[in-house]
């Protein structure tokens, strides 16, 4: 539409044009526009870039909790920089989506590869196939093996994918909202998804994680509030006060709440809710192999370690358990552990080791087998050799739980492996000084689920004959392991039928009488199982005590006592197992003077059968049968990889793509008419897809009034008058014109989409009413058909030169024939 040469020209102003139709002229202000923003000034650039970067550093911290070294910072910022690089260059040179995702694949390619995986480069810089292979694949496998191994993460592999990935995303997400759209306010939020995401990658501990989200805070508020009012006069010194005094309050609030709500401030990561690659419940219970140890060939005959500057008497641990199910003493560290019972965690070896230990010594796994590693006091460091140096390999599937201090390597330990032991063990104390400490209450270990009354019974029954007055902690502890070495008989079961095991059974089977009969495995379990009861943090650990003068350790030496938290003092060990020679004499050791006859006992009565219990395999806390569960999920497992395949294989998404590039194509045509005629093909074709169908050869007005009768509210009929006046009036549309007629397309299909349900507005993304598939079929047919008949008259008018070259063959032979009958 044209407008009056004398009508004055009104001041510029900033915003979207409009049609001429709807509000008059219009006069486009002269700035460099991106997108849908104006590009700000450079120096606002340049403050913008600094605190998206100082910011994200800031919110991405947490990462630094589950990672060795300083390579995690490295990649965090490069990938800010190179986010907010590629958000300025895209708005500077107007770059669209498409360009923009290239531009942050090839940067990623390019840097990520001495970033992220520099052991797989040349030279530590130059990209290689390898790298480049580990940099895609480690798109999808990065996040995963970040959260299942051990923390703190190593430099190796390809976990530095995730700090780089969270860093470039966050980084260009943030540009892109500063300077290319009208809410960079966003910018903001998303740096908290970056904090948040950061914290949930990260570990359980994080110090300081408050005071950094507040300082954050603050500065993101403060920064997002002066950018959008920057130009107006304004007491900035009161606003920041303010903004100091809410933040302030907010953060009080929210500490306050969460210590209501967890007393003990434990975080939730997301490592805690994915099953990690050691898992002590994976393994049989440490305690339920006692027995084996005791029997030949590893009693005497078989060297299990041999062990170097360690005194005689040294407790050597393999495993400290502190939960018990009614079946077996177990070691705790697994996903649904009490945080008291801590979890496993990479080894970490101690800087200040050497200063700080106590107990240096070596230990060279010889015959020994499993995934305990044996261990001495305090573990600070602890070093692998093989062959006279480091086995990093091993030192990397070093894990430890430092709340029990057991440590395991993944896959077990290898025969002639030698462990450099650094240590603290604290001083051993008398009973005089024990008697006097009380328990830690710090600890709260989870209470037993099964204790046998006849246990508790005859605990009861000795505290009445020893006249104990009741107390706790040191002097309880000492109470219980004097009745079980006073009153308690040694058998290891070798030399007579004294049957092995701890469950809940056996314990009531060992107190059940005046006389109990066992070894370390079940005076041990049975100390800790009255001691949980009674209020005391006590556990069992299962060890070795180094023979004097002897290096190597065998099967006759292993051991397990118990340990209670005291104040002041740490964990205390003690050993409630009788002395090995005082054992049990039974009344038939004699033999029978005058034997009597042999009388004929009556047949046996089938009594009840053995508790369930019985029959578990120790360190299995389930019977063996058929898990219907189980095969449900490998089912549904195989179902729905099927379905993932299906999906990607589906031919749904060339009908996303096919509407994506038809709606693109209609909204970048050269000619405003064919621009402002494409918004409205756009509507009739969405609309058409969620069900409404005009007649065949409607007009736009015809079209208009079928969508209004379902939709009402939405002024489609205005829309379509609008397109016949651009398209038949005079003139041709401007470009203004065409792009306000796009943004109130867009208006009404919003308002479309919000009066359908969900379920429909799914269905129509996928729907093949707007797609001219039958045209295509036809048009495909049309073409074939066409191409069949160009190649038959091709053949056609080959025809009389074929029968030419057939007569001349023919001719050829004749005279041949000839001339051969005349000689």
């Amino acid at each position: 539409m044209s407008h009056p040469t004398s009508a004055p020209v009104p001041p510029p102003v900033r915003g979207s044009s409009r049609s001429a139709s709807r509000g008059g002229p219009v006069v486009v202000v002269p700035q460099r526009r991106r997108g849908r923003g104006v590009l700000p000034p450079w120096w606002l650039t340049v403050i913008d870039a600094v605190l998206v970067v100082g910011l994200g550093v800031l919110c991405a911290w947490p990462l630094g909790q589950a990672w060795t070294g300083d390579r995690w910072l490295v990649a965090v910022v490069v990938g800010l920089v190179l986010g907010v690089v590629i958000a300025w260059t895209g708005a500077r040179w107007r770059w669209g989506p498409w360009l923009t995702a290239l531009a942050v694949a090839v940067a990623y390619l390019l840097v990520g590869s001495a970033v992220a995986v520099p052991n797989r480069t040349a030279n530590g810089l130059v990209p290689t196939a390898d790298s480049l292979h580990d940099l895609v694949i480690g798109l999808v496998q990065s996040w995963r093996e970040s959260l299942t191994l051990p923390v703190p993460l190593t430099e190796t592999g390809v976990v530095l994918i995730v700090p780089l990935v969270t860093g470039l995303v966050g980084g260009l997400t943030a540009g892109v909202l500063l300077w290319r759209s009208r809410w960079p306010g966003l910018a903001g939020v998303v740096l908290a998804l970056v904090l948040v995401l950061s914290a949930a990658f990260g570990d359980v501990t994080a110090p300081a994680a408050l005071t950094r989200g507040l300082v954050g805070a603050v500065i993101g508020l403060v920064w997002l509030r002066w950018r959008s009012l920057r130009h107006v006069r304004a007491r900035w010194g009161r606003r920041v006060l303010a903004t100091l005094v809410v933040v302030g309050v907010a953060g009080g609030a929210a500490s306050g709440l969460g210590a209501l709500a967890d007393p003990q401030a434990n975080r939730v990561v997301l490592r805690d809710h994915v099953d990690p690659p050691f898992d002590p419940h994976d393994y049989p219970s440490p305690l339920s192999k006692f027995r084996a140890y005791k029997k030949e060939p590893l009693r005497t005959e078989t060297s299990l370690f041999s062990v170097n500057d360690l005194d005689s008497g040294t407790r050597v641990r393999l495993a400290v358990m502190d939960t018990y199910d009614g079946i077996v003493w177990n070691v705790s560290g697994g996903p649904e552990s009490a945080h008291d019972s801590g979890t496993f965690r990479r080894l970490r070896n101690d800087p200040d080791a050497e200063a700080k230990a106590t107990t240096r010594g070596s230990i060279t796994v010889t015959g020994y087998t499993g995934v305990w590693v044996p261990s001495v006091g305090d573990t600070l460091s602890m070093t692998p050799v093989r062959d006279g140096r480091a086995d990093d390999a091993s030192a990397a599937e070093l894990v430890i739980n430092r709340e029990t201090g057991t440590v395991a390597q993944i896959g077990g330990v290898t025969t002639g492996t030698t462990f450099e032991v650094e240590a603290v063990t604290p001083p051993p104390l008398v009973d005089e000084e024990i008697a006097v400490l009380a328990a830690d209450p710090s600890v709260s270990l989870p209470a037993p689920r099964i204790v046998p009354e006849e246990l508790a019974d005859r605990v009861q029954r000795w505290q009445v004959d020893d006249k104990f007055a009741g107390g706790s902690g040191g002097e309880l502890a000492l109470f219980l392991r004097d009745a079980f070495r006073e009153h308690g008989f040694y058998s290891d079961g070798i030399d007579d039928d004294v049957p092995a095991g701890h469950g809940a059974s056996r314990l009531a089977e060992l107190t059940k009488t005046a006389t109990p009969v066992g070894d370390a495995e079940q005076y041990a379990a049975a100390m800790a199982v009255i001691g949980q009861q009674m209020g005391l943090p006590i556990r069992v650990v299962l060890g070795f005590k180094v023979p004097p003068g002897g290096d190597d350790v065998r099967g006759q030496d292993i051991s397990a006592w118990t340990e209670v938290k005291l104040a002041g003092a740490g964990w205390v060990p003690f050993d409630p197992t009788p002395p090995e020679d005082h054992k049990l004499r039974k009344p038939n050791d004699d033999p029978d003077e005058e034997p009597q006859p042999q009388v004929l006992q009556p047949p046996r009565v089938p009594g009840e059968p053995k508790e369930a219990s019985d029959n578990l395999q120790q360190g299995d806390g389930h019977r063996k049968e058929l898990d219907v569960l189980a095969v449900l999920g490998t089912i549904l497992g195989i179902a729905l990889d099927v379905a993932k395949v299906a999906l990607l294989l589906s031919p749904l998404w060339g009908v996303l793509l096919f509407k994506f590039l038809r709606r693109r194509r209609r909204r970048r045509a050269d000619d405003p008419t064919r621009r402002l005629t494409g918004a409205w093909h756009e509507l009739a074709d969405r609309v058409r897809d969620l069900g409404v169908r005009p007649a065949p050869g409607s007009t736009r007005r015809e079209s208009a009034y079928a969508v209004a009768e379902r939709y009402d509210a939405v002024p489609v009929v205005t829309l379509a008058h609008t397109a016949d006046r651009h398209v038949y009036g005079a003139g041709e549309p401007t470009p203004e014109e065409a792009h306000a007629y796009w943004a109130d397309v867009d208006t009404a299909l919003r308002r479309i989409r919000k009066a359908t349900p969900w379920w429909r507005r799914l269905l129509a993304r996928f729907s093949l009413a707007s797609v001219p598939w039958r045209a295509g079929l036809e048009r495909l047919r049309a073409g074939l058909g066409s191409r069949a008949r160009r190649a038959g008259r091709w053949f056609a008018a080959l025809g009389p030169v074929v029968r030419v070259r057939a007569g001349g063959r023919r001719l050829a032979r004749g005279v041949a024939g000839i001339l051969h009958r005349d000689r």
